[in-house]
This record gives structure tokens, C-alpha cells and sequence, in this order.
């Protein structure tokens, strides 16, 4: 399992050693460094990393202090000089603390298998509890088997949910329903498609096939497609 993570740290030499561990990684992306908690804070507004790499001692705001003030906190590994912060920093709830100077690989590794073992669990108990969903036809709730959905299809004020065995036409929005989908196993491709990864046949530069049916993938959800999909 890949992991896009953040470097906040304002020494140049532990910059360098955690960016050199990194890209010796291959299941971590390095998005962005930065020396400044408060700048990390404005970058996580509009982009999500899976791990953040933070320094406990920082101009500005504390380690500790930049955790209060996620709203979305992803997996932290502390980096720090110092082991007196080790008690205060776990009970934050923190993946893993490695002490400076950051040059033991295999140390190194054991903190980015532990941060993999807890997203992959996180994300099989996500999967099972969204694997079935209540869908309201007329004045009717009807289980439905996640598993099952193939794709959803905007239709002016409704939504039609096609699976392998009907198609229910519902009342609500496409971003409505999108939201209560596992994000692992469907994915936008189109302003009209939701598709269930898992029964894609065949893709091309402009469509994708699931059984019979060919639904187009516009170039604003390509990215997107492509990341979640395993390409050989």
C-alpha cells in the first residue's frame, strides 16, 4: 500500500536524511517540505497526504500545537531530537516517534509498515461496514449489496443505480450517493459515472467498459481513475 506524505521540519541536514529515506521507499510519495507548521497547515486545506513526518520543535507552532490544529489528521510519525516529548506525543495518538538523526533504515521501515498495517485496516473495516447500503425507490428502503453496484448514472433529478441483476432509479444526487460509497472501490469518471472499479473490463483513452456498457471518462477524472487502478 503507497503512501503520499508531508515533510514539516525546519532543519535543512533532517530535511535531507528524512528525504533521503523516503526516496530509497518505494511504497512512499514525498508530496511536499516544508520548515513551516503554519504553511503545512494551509497546504492540508486543499491537498490530503496519507502520512505527515513532523518535527516536535518548529518556530511558530509546536508538533503538538499543529496536531491540535488539523482537521483532518492523517498518520503522524514524530521526528524528534529529543525523547522527553515521547509520552506527550502518544497521547496524541501518534503512529510512531523516531529520534534524530533519522539513519537507521530499518528503524525507519518498521515506523512506515506500522502507518501501512493501520490504513489497511482502517480501510477493511471501512469496506465492510459500507458493503451494504438502504436505497429509497418511492416510498420503499431497499438493501442493496454494495458488491454488486456495476455504475451509477445521473438522470436529470434522479440517480439510476445499475447492478448486476436491475437498475432502481432514486431520488438524490450524485455526490450524495458518492459520498456514502467506499472511496477504495468506486471512483468518478465522468460528471454523469460513478463506476465500480472492480467490474471494469476494458479502458481507453476516452471510455471504459463494464459488461456491454461503455461510459465515457472525461480528462477531468482520468487522473483520478488511473491512480486507483492497478496498472501492470
Amino acid at each position: 500500500m503507497n503512501l503520499d506524505c508531508l515533510i514539516v521540519e525546519d532543519d535543512p541536514a533532517a530535511q535531507l536524511l528524512l528525504r533521503t529515506m523516503i526516496d530509497k521507499t518505494q511504497a512512499l510519495s514525498l508530496k511536499k517540505i516544508t520548515d513551516n507548521a503554519l504553511e503545512a497547515i494551509e497546504y492540508l486545506k486543499t491537498e490530503t497526504v496519507d502520512l505527515i513526518f513532523l518535527d516536535m520543535e518548529m518556530p511558530g507552532l509546536s508538533g503538538l500545537q499543529f496536531i491540535d490544529l488539523l482537521t483532518h489528521k492523517p498518520y503522524i510519525i514524530i521526528v524528534s531530537g529529543e525523547q522527553k516529548y515521547a509520552l506527550d506525543a502518544f497521547k496524541y495518538n501518534v503512529a510512531d516517534y523516531l529520534l534524530k538523526p533519522v539513519t537507521d533504515y530499518g528503524r525507519f521501515m518498521q515506523a512506515v509498515l506500522k502507518v501501512q498495517g493501520l490504513k489497511e485496516n482502517q480501510t477493511q473495516k471501512g469496506s465492510s461496514e459500507n458493503s451494504q447500503l438502504f436505497v429509497k425507490v418511492d416510498s420503499m428502503l431497499h438493501s442493496l449489496a454494495v458488491e454488486s453496484i456495476l455504475w451509477l448514472e445521473a438522470s436529470s433529478d434522479y440517480v439510476k443505480i445499475h447492478t448486476d441483476k436491475k437498475t432502481m432509479l432514486v431520488l438524490s444526487t450524485m455526490k450524495s450517493l458518492e459520498e456514502k460509497l467506499p472511496p477504495n472501490q468506486f471512483v468518478r469518471v465522468h460528471r454523469s459515472f460513478i463506476v465500480n472499479i472492480k467490474h471494469i473490463e476494458n479502458i481507453d483513452h476516452a471510455n471504459l467498459q463494464i459488461g456491454s456498457k461503455i461510459i465515457p471518462v472525461s480528462a477531468n477524472y482520468r487522473a483520478l481513475l488511473m491512480e486507483k487502478i492497478r496498472v501492470l
